[in-house]
């Protein structure tokens, strides 16, 4: 889990990047389970702004997708009240419910819990998660973060490059070594 250097207390979201591919590379909503989306929102929303704040960018994404399929009340708290009742429930009525959901939850969840809903392998979710994590790493050592952070940071960046090819850790090794002038 990384510790975020600036705190954002302005309930204001930045607009999440769409990408032409993210179409294509999602599973189809048959291959994400209930539990997937359950245990990704509720994740997100212990971590952003809550329930509600999360509530509010899920119905926000469905009503753009059209909203159709769904009754939803005005009230934000009777949207999270539902959203998070048919995530919690078993019941075929609310699996259905968060099916339909499941495109506009898909655009608003956050890459670090897309992980859990999305196979990790899939080439864009590494690039992104690599971006991610290198720019925490430069966050670190731009804003002098003690040492330790800076270390914490860094190396998660490193390791998440690494991980867009392992086949190539090997070779990058070497250069690394060569360059630094390690023997």
């Amino acid at each position: 889990m990384q510790i975020a250097l600036h705190q954002n207390n302005s309930n204001r979201r930045g607009k999440n990047l769409m990408f032409a591919h993210q179409s294509v590379s999602r599973k189809t909503d048959c291959d994400i389970s209930h539990e997937d989306i359950r245990c990704a929102v509720r994740g997100w929303a212990a971590s952003e702004g809550g329930q509600e704040a999360v509530a509010i960018m899920i119905v926000n994404a469905w009503k753009a997708h059209g909203s159709a399929g769904l009754k939803l009340p005005d009230d934000t708290a009777r949207q999270k009240q539902k959203i998070f009742r048919w995530l919690d429930g078993d019941s075929p009525r609310y699996r259905e419910y968060i099916r339909i959901l499941t495109p506009a939850i898909l655009d608003v969840l956050p890459v670090e819990f897309r992980n859990r809903v999305i196979a990790p392998d899939l080439k864009m979710l590494l690039v992104t998660t690599g971006m991610k994590e290198t720019s925490e790493a430069i966050q670190a050592v731009a804003m002098d973060a003690p040492e330790h952070q800076k270390l914490k940071e860094i190396s998660e960046g490193i390791i998440s490059m690494f991980r867009l090819d392992p086949s190539l850790i090997s070779p990058l090794m070497d250069m690394v070594t060569m360059t630094l002038g390690i023997v």
